[in-house]
């Protein structure tokens, strides 16, 4: 019996919802994977500046981790929308002004810098041939 229209197009809704229900199953190994590398390149980062890991900043750690991750990845260096931009799109849930306030911890403890003195672009320190050290007058990320 051949199909009729009404049934060839339910069929292939019905295929469509299982397929896109493997690709969110898919999708969340893949978070879940992406969480645990970020986690332990946090905990190696820490280590190698001889930091001590709690509960207090291990969150921080994580987040400065996917900021570094970031802009290295970038060109010419991330400005900080486009940093928080970035984690999002990792799937990061990350507030606009705590991002802020990392980055600006960052700047502090030389791990990222600005790539000219005068430049909105973020770049990691000791990475970028053109970055200069922080101005430690500012205080705004």
């Amino acid at each position: 019996m051949p199909e009729t229209p009404d049934s060839y197009i339910a069929r292939l809704e019905a295929e469509k919802k299982a397929m896109e229900a493997r690709v969110a199953e898919i999708q969340a190994e893949i978070r879940t994977i992406n969480n645990l590398i970020y986690r332990r390149k946090s905990e190696m980062f820490a280590e190698s500046r001889e930091e001590k890991i709690n509960e207090k900043n291990v969150d921080r750690l994580f987040f400065e981790t996917l900021i570094m991750d970031a802009i290295s990845n970038a060109k010419r260096g991330l400005r900080t929308g486009e940093i928080h931009t970035a984690i999002t799109k990792f799937g990061y849930g990350l507030n606009y002004n705590t991002l802020r306030s990392y980055v600006a911890k960052m700047r502090d403890k030389c791990l990222i810098k600005k790539a000219t003195p005068s430049s909105y672009y973020w770049v990691v320190a000791g990475k970028h041939p053109k970055a200069t050290p922080p101005d430690a007058s500012r205080s705004r990320a």
